[in-house]
């Protein structure tokens, strides 16, 4: 586990004094944990297959210290975010819908649960996030993972950040969002100036470097996506329709399937040294690519509409509804791109990973549907502004685009878009700096105790 958090940083000072002020003693424990850019592989995690993140230099940071008994005090340098108090429990009641403090409570329950009840001792808790939440880099994942890290460090016990990146996953659905693993992982494990090939099912990881002389420079499309909202319901519609394309490939490649699929990503072991896009023509002759009914897909598969629901776990707040193929399309080209990604960075290629992101951007578009007018706006004014390759980044439905630049040219890159996008939105005054950023990889989250 690392020290390696500066207390002489002026942020990491002002919140250690601000705990002091806030609860009348110093706090025992700092943990950091960094938000993360997806470079390639969007929306594979939860369907198996592999994505390519790095760690970001905005962080989640939390000071900490033990209470002697189960009680929570949960507080947040930004006043905007109220106070909120808990007990530990085998079975933690949730906040309103949205509240910020569900992300504290869904560490809390994965740990306690997992732990038998050996969470004996709540803390008080003092969160200083400065990652932009609804930007698609992660905030809420960070905010776990610091949570988890906390409470364990409070508590004395070690758990190994490769299992707690597989436990904090399934943790984190206590909000109702589906999500995959790769943002908890990313957090976790991130090797600092590499990307992370992250596979799944098992958890499988591989440091992979960035082409040098290049930078990876996030843009802020002014639409705010909270997981909370509608993009909530929007995400966990699109892991609903993989979940139904698992069954269509099972009806579809029923003859060279040796067994059921769990999740798309069987497809990659069970077609071995296959490209997962040749599958997608035996699909095709079955499912069009239109929107269709439970029912319609439940005539292909074999099934009734209610077995196919429940067998899926389709939530009943999901409509009926559902495009399928596209969606598949978009997962397994988007498996193969990460291949190639990983062979392109590998061989310091940076012009045929910024080719890979174009695409990738393109079936993020077109397949499975999660642009906006604005992000494509930003995608296009980078292009014009000099950026190799650019794409959405994270969940979608807003936030965030991610570009590969050349070094010499990000100065020039940065005042050609605050020129093109930020200022006719903003004005000519507007500080335009809180939302585009160039970022170096990170390492992973960390833990100093301050006691000792």
């Amino acid at each position: 586990m690392s020290t390696t958090i500066d207390l002489d940083d002026g942020r990491v000072a002002r919140l250690l004094a601000n705990f002091r002020s806030q609860f009348s003693r110093s706090a025992t424990h700092i943990i950091r944990a960094p938000g993360r850019v997806n470079l390639l592989g969007e929306h594979t995690d939860y369907n198996g297959l592999p994505v390519l993140p790095m760690a970001i230099d905005h962080a989640v940071l939390i000071a900490a210290a033990a209470n002697p008994d189960t009680a929570v005090r949960l507080r947040n340098v930004d006043e905007t975010y109220p106070a909120r108090d808990y007990h530990l429990a085998s079975d933690i009641a949730p906040f309103g819908a949205g509240d910020w403090g569900n992300y504290h409570k869904a560490a809390a329950q994965g740990l306690y649960t997992t732990r038998h009840g050996t969470l004996r001792q709540g803390g008080d808790f003092l969160v200083d996030g400065n990652i932009p939440a609804g930007a698609g880099l992660s905030s809420s994942s960070a905010l776990v993972v610091a949570s988890a890290l906390a409470m364990l460090a409070l508590n004395d016990i070690e758990i190994p950040f490769a299992e707690l990146a597989e436990l904090l996953p399934d943790a984190e659905r206590y909000v109702g969002t589906l999500s995959g693993g790769m943002d908890q992982c990313i957090s976790l494990l991130a090797v600092a100036d590499h990307a992370l090939r992250i596979d799944f099912f098992p958890l499988r990881m591989r440091p992979v470097p960035l082409p040098s002389g290049y930078r990876v420079v996030v843009c802020h499309s002014l639409v705010t996506a909270e997981k909370s909202g509608t993009a909530r319901l929007a995400y966990n519609l699109r892991v609903v329709e993989c979940r139904l394309a698992v069954r269509a490939c099972e009806v579809a490649l029923a003859p060279a399937l040796p067994r059921a699929l769990r999740t798309l990503g069987d497809l990659a072991n069970l077609f071995p040294g296959r490209s997962l896009p040749e599958l997608l023509p035996a699909v095709d002759a079955r499912l069009p690519p239109r929107p269709l009914t439970l029912a319609e897909i439940a005539r292909v598969v074999g099934t009734s509409p209610a077995q196919l629901r429940d067998g899926c776990h389709i939530p009943g707040e999901i409509g009926d509804h559902f495009t399928v193929l596209p969606r598949l399309r978009h997962v397994l080209t988007e498996a193969e791109r990460v291949n190639r990604a990983e062979h392109a960075l590998a061989s310091g290629d940076a012009i045929a990973f910024g080719a890979l992101m174009d695409a990738s951007h393109a079936s993020c578009r077109d397949d499975y549907e999660i642009s906006c007018p604005e992000i494509e706006q930003l995608i296009a004014t980078a292009k014009e502004s000099g950026a190799v390759g650019a794409r959405v980044t994270g969940a979608g439905f807003g936030g965030c685009i991610v570009a590969l630049v050349d070094a010499s040219a990000v100065n020039s890159f940065l005042e050609l878009i605050d020129r093109r996008f930020y200022r006719p939105r903003l004005g000519n005054g507007a500080r335009t700096t809180a939302h585009r950023f160039v970022f170096q990889p990170c390492a992973g989250a960390t833990v100093r105790r301050l006691d000792a």
